[in-house]
């Protein structure tokens, strides 16, 4: 009897490899089409409002928002301070390129799902042939917890994230067969040369650190997996045997054991680029974990709320025909009910089938996939108790299914391929391309039959921030979160309350006369040229935070929170003074750039120091010094990323404009300056007001007029002077409060050019305008914009 078990999985033919494009895009466009239209989950709101953010910050030159200044009535919101933020940035790119914000979000799931099935394949090519590989492509794309995701929570970053997951452990594969290669004969300071040089680290590394930038949490379940599978590995070393790598082919596994000092170099290649990944993420991870106690993620002690999301033998499993997707509210989601076929079958297996191809790989696989069941179940209640400060970020036991997915369609694969390998040549190729057809046929129809999603009740053109806001004042949050994680704990006031009128009367503001004329104004900073005539507490539309600085004529003055709802706010003395206020770094942002530098700086610069008997040789001209050329391409490749890095994080590159100055008195309010968008039919038009606040006497509202040539209004909006969500009640003296008001402009709007008025009454009587002091009317002209034929 002949068995096949030699392989090439790299030098698969072309047939085969675009076979392999045409099931990921067959996936990618399934994704495409099943989001149309747009799902109504939970969270998809949430981060769809984040995509919207993104593009803002993008067209203004930040790169790295960590604070959306829209976010929280307008008072702004830490995110992507603590919130991983990989994920948004492909839908925000597709926006910027002219997509609407919906399809844009489409095609970027739809890229991740399709580049999923690749990243599978690949890992899977690594030990079985191509039919079982891309049939376990296929289960890993239908594994009902990842259409769950998508379809019933809405959890987009996490969707994303499973393509991160068989990624790494390809790469890590690659890396141990390096380890392999070399562990039987060389030294440890040999081995660590060699796998240091070798490109599989750099970029595991990389993969490292693109899943935690695109989803925390699914990160420190990876790391957790990571950890245990080098426990693993290390107990194994003895019968666990990794195809040494000695060209581009990938073998499959037919040397006898590894010697048990290799277990260490196999621990090696997988802790090793984790701990590169977490160093080039560091200026992401550090300032989230240091500075989480700033807000309610991390102000509030850890919690035990994964206790109510344990499953028991009755919701472990789904045992319907198809796939019951459990509602979004529901405290545990099940398994489906096929796992627990082949997991049977792979105990027997590992147990009874001493003889079997590939048993180390079934031993780990089965492993890993009993781990994480037992883990979504209350026996781990204890384990769970006992490492809740970490694991307790999960809040969702169930949470564990993104490992089990990976885990589970390997044990599959192993399977399979072992079974196949038990058959003669042409039996096998038979066997394997049947039974992975019906594997993968299944799975689609098990996951896709018993899937169903209401439309969402918004369009692309709905998703604004007015929305975002009545959204959270609906449903009593804030922040476009459910729980208020990223609220600044100096914020008193509840978070349902927010954007409403304080529950309790304040007591009235005492009257000052200050004049605050804003200068260059950007996304994350502004400055103003501020006049009092006797000392001001001056406040700010945004929460306090740390990481806010004000300088008061370029030296740093104390800032701090104010009120219930912990406004920033600093003092100033009597007289002209600049203040300028910019999202500063901190120094535990400081501290994750350098990391993540010194992580760039090592894979440039370890393997040629490694490889190097004098360090001195690397600034040598000799022509002797083959590693010359390959270095100067690192460094001039490290020393671009390096670059890119700080400017991002810095914000080097936000742009700032300078609003038209105004200086409208009102007597109880100023109007200082203002600045106004482009105009385009049937696109809102954007009015930026800049406001002082003397005294609060009464509620006001804005009007706006767009005037076409012949003196009619074009267009128009009336509106609460700082919005519907900054009501009256919650104006304080010495504030300085800035809204854009979005002027809607009707899709025949003719070209030509038009006045912008603006003016004020008391709300409730638009027929009876304030007129400023000192002017004659009571509407004033901003200036004049043009619409092009």
């Amino acid at each position: 009897m002949a068995f096949q078990n030699n392989f090439q999985p790299v030098n698969d033919g072309r047939r085969t490899q675009v076979g392999y494009l045409l099931m990921a895009a067959a996936a990618a466009l399934a994704i495409f089409w099943g989001t149309s239209p747009w799902p109504d989950t939970p969270d998809g709101l949430f981060h769809l409002h984040r995509v919207r953010a993104l593009v803002e910050a993008l067209q203004a030159g930040v790169m790295l928002p960590r604070w959306l200044p829209d976010f929280a009535f307008g008072y702004g919101y830490p995110v992507f301070h603590y919130y991983a933020p990989a994920f948004y940035y492909l839908p925000a790119l597709l926006c910027l390129a002219g997509m609407d914000l919906l399809t844009a979000t489409r095609l970027a799931l739809a890229l991740w799902f399709g580049a999923s099935a690749l990243t599978m394949t690949a890992l899977l090519r690594c030990w079985s042939r191509p039919t079982i590989a891309a049939a376990g492509a296929v289960l890993y794309l239908a594994f009902p917890y990842r259409l769950y995701d998508l379809f019933v929570r809405g959890a987009l970053p996490e969707f994303a994230a499973f393509f991160w997951l068989p990624l790494i452990a390809f790469l890590t594969y690659r890396l141990g067969q390096v380890a392999s290669a070399e562990g039987t004969t060389d030294t440890p300071w040999a081995m660590l040369r060699h796998i240091v040089s070798s490109r599989w680290l750099t970029f595991a590394a990389l993969a490292w650190a693109g899943l935690i930038l695109t989803h925390n949490l699914t990160a420190l379940m990876a790391i957790w997996t990571a950890i245990g599978s080098t426990l693993l590995l290390l107990l194994l070393s003895r019968s666990l045997a990794l195809p040494p790598s000695r060209s581009h082919a990938l073998l499959l596994p037919s040397s006898p054991p590894l010697p048990s000092p290799l277990g260490g170099h196999l621990a090696l290649s997988i802790l090793l680029p984790l701990g590169i990944g977490l160093g080039l993420s560091a200026f992401h991870l550090v300032p989230s974990l240091l500075e989480a106690g700033w807000v309610g993620l991390g102000a509030a002690p850890a919690g035990n709320g994964f206790h109510s999301h344990f499953a028991d033998w009755t919701s472990l499993a789904s045992d319907e025909l198809f796939y019951h997707y459990p509602k979004a509210a529901e405290p545990t989601v099940p398994l489906p009910g096929y796992l627990f076929a082949f997991l049977a079958v792979a105990l027997l297996a590992v147990f009874f089938w001493r003889t079997m191809p590939l048993r180390p790989y079934l031993v780990v696989t089965t492993a890993f996939v009993a781990l994480t069941i037992w883990l979504m179940t209350s026996a781990s209640a204890a384990f769970w108790s006992l490492l809740a400060p970490v694991l307790g970020k999960l809040q969702f036991p169930w949470r564990w299914q993104t490992i089990l997915a990976l885990s589970f369609v390997c044990m599959t694969a192993t399977l399979l391929e072992a079974a196949a390998r038990r058959l003669p040549r042409g039996r096998a190729s038979y066997f394997a391309a049947a039974m992975g057809t019906l594997l993968a046929m299944y799975a689609v129809l098990y996951a896709v039959g018993g899937l169903s999603s209401a439309p969402a009740p918004f369009s692309a053109e709905d998703l604004t921030r007015e929305q975002m806001w009545q959204f959270d004042a609906e449903h009593g949050q804030v922040g476009a979160t459910w729980t208020g994680e990223f609220l600044p704990r100096w914020v008193e006031e509840e978070r349902w309350a927010i954007g409403r009128p304080p529950t309790t009367p304040t007591h009235s503001e005492a009257a000052v006369s200050f004049v605050a004329v804003p200068e260059e104004q950007g996304y994350l900073q502004g400055a103003w040229r501020v006049h009092t005539e006797a000392p001001l507490t001056l406040r700010f539309h945004r929460f306090y935070f740390p990481a806010w600085q004000v300088l008061v004529n370029g030296v740093a003055a104390p800032a701090y929170p104010d009120g219930a709802l912990g406004v920033l706010t600093v003092n100033l003395d009597a007289g002209e003074q600049s203040v300028e206020v910019r999202f500063a770094p901190t120094p535990a942002l400081w501290l994750g750039l350098l990391l993540s530098l010194a992580a760039l700086g090592a894979l440039a610069l370890s393997p040629a120091l490694l490889l190097s008997r004098s360090p001195a040789l690397l600034l040598s001209r000799s022509p002797a010094l083959s590693l010359s050329r390959p270095l100067a391409l690192r460094l001039t490749l490290v020393a671009l990323a390096s670059l890119i890095l700080v400017a991002v994080n810095l914000n080097l590159t936000a742009r700032m404009d300078r609003p038209s100055s105004v200086g409208a008195d009102y007597g109880s309010v100023r109007l200082e300056a203002a600045m106004m968008g482009a105009m385009q039919p049937g696109r809102p038009l954007d009015v930026r007001l800049f406001w002082s606040i003397q005294q609060p006497e009464q509620p006001l509202t804005t009007f706006i007029h767009v005037v076409n040539a012949e003196g009619q209004i074009a267009a128009q909006k009336d509106e609460p002077l700082a919005g519907a969500f900054t009501p009256f009640e919650r104006w304080r003296s010495g504030q300085l409060l800035d809204f854009t008001h979005q002027v809607p402009l009707p899709d025949d709007l003719e070209p030509g050019v038009y006045i912008i008025y603006v003016g004020l009454y008391p709300s409730g009587q638009p027929d009876a305008p304030l007129r400023p002091f000192h002017r004659a009317e009571t509407r004033l002209e901003l200036g004049r914009l043009e619409v092009r034929p």
